[in-house]
Order: C-alpha cells, then structure tokens, then sequence
C-alpha cells in the first residue's frame, strides 16, 4: 500500500510541477490557462521550455516515488508508469481533435524519458551509496 501511495504521490507532484509552469506561462503572457495541450503556448520556444519541464517535472516525481517507496522502489517505478500511461491516454483523447500530431506523438515521449532519467538516476545513487557503505 504505501508503494502505491509513493507513486500516487510522485505522480501528484509531476502533474502539479508542470500544471504550475503553465500557469506561470498563462500569467506571464495574459493568455487563458489550458492545462494540456498547446493553445496557450505563445510560441516555439515556450513549447520547447514545456517540453524541457515536462521531462524534469517526470524525473523529480518518479525520483520521488522511487525515494519514498526506498526498498520497493521499481515496484513505485511501475505505478508510476501505469499512472503516467493512463494520464497520457487521457491527454490524447482529450486533445486529439485540437493539438497537432507532432505534439501528441511527441510530448509523452518527453515524460517517459524523464522517468528513464530518474529509474538511471536513483539506481546510480543506490549503488553509489552501496559502495562507500562497503
């Protein structure tokens, strides 16, 4: 129970990180708040900066769940992906009909390489932590 609690919250966590840069975005060029999506990205370089904050926003909450979840941490891996996969399942339905294909093929892609980053991550720093206890 408390693994999946660990990736539930993990999983909060990136959800609220990159929902909050999209805010900051909104207020920043006075445009309407849409939480998924592209419509309120005034342009390329701010896709680019969401693209940049999806992936670390991926990383910080799987590396979060993986902490919590310590000895149980690829099972926090796995409902982390699950919960990921069902939000990018629900992005896509959503938004299909209004955000151009490469978006949609291109955005959960970022997601899931921040989780990679962050399953490399915490296991670099497991084994590091196992050779200078030894």
């Amino acid at each position: 129970m408390r693994t999946l609690l660990a990736a539930l919250f993990g999983f909060g966590f990136s959800i609220f990180t990159e929902g909050f840069s999209r805010i900051i975005i909104s207020f920043f060029h006075k445009q309407s708040f849409v939480f998924f999506g592209i419509d309120s990205l005034p342009g390329i370089s701010w896709i680019t900066i969401i693209y940049f904050v999806s992936t670390i926003s991926s990383w910080l909450g799987a590396m979060l769940a993986q902490s919590i979840a310590h000895k149980k941490s690829k099972s926090a891996l796995y409902f982390f992906i699950l919960f990921l996969f069902v939000w990018i399942l629900f992005e896509l339905i959503v938004t299909y009909r209004v955000v151009p294909l490469w978006y949609l093929i291109s955005f959960p892609i970022t997601s899931l390489f921040g989780v990679f980053l962050a399953h490399k991550t915490y296991n670099l720093n497991s084994d590091a932590i196992k050779n200078t206890t030894s």
